[in-house]
């Protein structure tokens, strides 16, 4: 599908999964897989931060708390000192001594018997801490947590195949149907290499027979050559030349040829084996008649009438 081309039903191309190759689909696998472990990091960025932002919560609602308690504390203390307050001109202020909270004219005074009561306000008031660093960083510590991006892995992905730009969702991709189509395809190239493979070995086997057949044939030519030989022996008393090359013959080692090669399907018979000498037998080997002539640029038709005297099929 030509780059920029989209479906209408949604934002990403169809990716053509039947006609990719095996290590395409592997491929698309792979980067399902790799997709796959971006988005489990992610949705455990977004866990890891809400149990954050719920321990900081916690944290915070601690500390608020243990403020209110403190403040009611120091309440209900106030509440109990009033019965040992006294005034600022009286008795008691001129004439026995007091226990003095504040300073200047917010300043209150109570009966020495109000000592033990005005050290567990004054240990209240120490505890008593609105607006504390702890609190202020446990606030911002939160907001920074609300307003911390997360980014998703992208579901678009991109696959060059074939001169082709396919950009697609893969999260839309079906792990398993891959892996099924896949196996389709390896089992029907094995069943194709299987299948070519028992044609060559039907070949092989043909040509094996063929070649079985042609040396069965030459042997059997060979030993009937070694009956013939025997009756070629009246040509040494009768032509005593080699019919080739016209020259004496060897009554020692004639050599017997056949004028039509055994491998070219020459027979074993006394018209077609003559006896020559070594040299034109080692030259002439597995050549026809006419061919061998021409290289050895002998005269074709004294050749003939010699071979034709000889009762030879030329």
């Amino acid at each position: 599908m030509p780059r920029g081309k989209r479906w209408p039903d949604t934002p990403y191309q169809k990716l053509p999964l039947e006609v990719l190759s095996v290590d395409v689909l592997n491929r698309v696998i792979d980067m399902r897989a790799e997709y796959d472990l971006a988005l489990r990091a992610y949705q455990g960025r977004i866990a890891q931060s809400e149990l954050e932002k719920k321990s900081i919560e916690r944290a915070l609602s601690s500390a608020d708390t243990h403020q209110d308690d403190v403040q009611n504390e120091i309440a209900q203390l106030y509440a109990q000192l009033a019965p040992f307050r006294v005034g600022v001109i009286g008795k008691w202020l001129l004439f026995e001594p007091t226990l003095t909270i504040g300073s200047g004219l917010g300043a209150a005074h109570y009966k020495l018997e109000a000592q033990p009561l005005i050290a567990k306000l004054n240990d209240a008031y120490r505890r008593w801490q609105p607006g504390t660093p702890k609190s202020s960083l446990l606030r911002q510590q939160l907001q920074d947590l609300e307003t911390k991006p997360h980014f998703a892995p992208k579901r678009e992905a991109k696959l060059r195949y074939q001169s082709q730009t396919f950009v697609f969702d893969i999260a839309a991709i079906d792990t398993e149907q891959l892996v099924r189509i896949i196996e389709k395809k390896e089992g029907k190239a094995a069943l194709e290499k299987a299948e070519e493979r028992n044609k060559h070995d039907r070949m092989q086997t043909a040509l094996g027979q063929t070649k079985a057949k042609a040396a069965a044939y030459e042997n059997k030519q060979r030993e009937l050559a070694k009956t013939v030989r025997a009756a070629l022996q009246r040509q040494l008393k009768d032509n005593p030349c080699c019919p080739y090359c016209n020259v004496e013959l060897s009554s020692k080692e004639p050599h017997a040829d056949h004028i039509h090669p055994i491998v070219k399907g020459g027979l074993s018979t006394i018209e077609n084996m003559v006896f020559v000498c070594e040299s034109c037998n080692v030259r002439k080997g597995t050549l026809t008649l006419r061919a061998f002539l021409r290289k050895m640029n002998y005269v074709e038709v004294e050749v003939y009438e010699r071979l034709e005297g000889m009762g030879k099929d030329i």
